[in-house]
């Protein structure tokens, strides 16, 4: 990588996130798709890590040309997901479907 950030604008498999994080520090955040239909997923930060991701937003979007909050998280989430194609997958897109995850923390962590 170049060292900038992913514009999920220019990718078709970009993951779009909507919105502020609400009270609990849970972002919906959307699902891949060709048709940019977008769909809901929780995640949950701690106060610590919502506050600061807020501030580096707001220091930072437009120099980054961030259209909103929604296109950071969307950045940094397929910078990640680059990240472990290229370490775990040979640089080749994983293949995904609408399963569900299992819910919980895997045993062993």
């Amino acid at each position: 990588m170049d060292g900038t950030a992913p514009s999920p604008s220019n990718e078709a498999e970009a993951v779009e996130v909507s919105a502020e994080f609400g009270a609990s520090g849970a972002a919906p955040v959307t699902a891949p798709s060709r048709a940019k239909k977008r769909t809901t997923v929780t995640f949950y930060l701690t106060d610590a890590m919502r506050n600061r991701a807020r501030a580096a937003y707001r220091q930072t979007s437009f120099n980054e040309r961030d259209s909103s909050w929604s296109e950071m998280i969307n950045k940094a989430l397929l910078a990640e997901v680059r990240r472990r194609e290229s370490v775990y997958n040979n640089g080749e897109v994983f293949v995904g479907n609408g399963d569900p995850l299992t819910p919980g923390r895997p045993i062993g962590y």
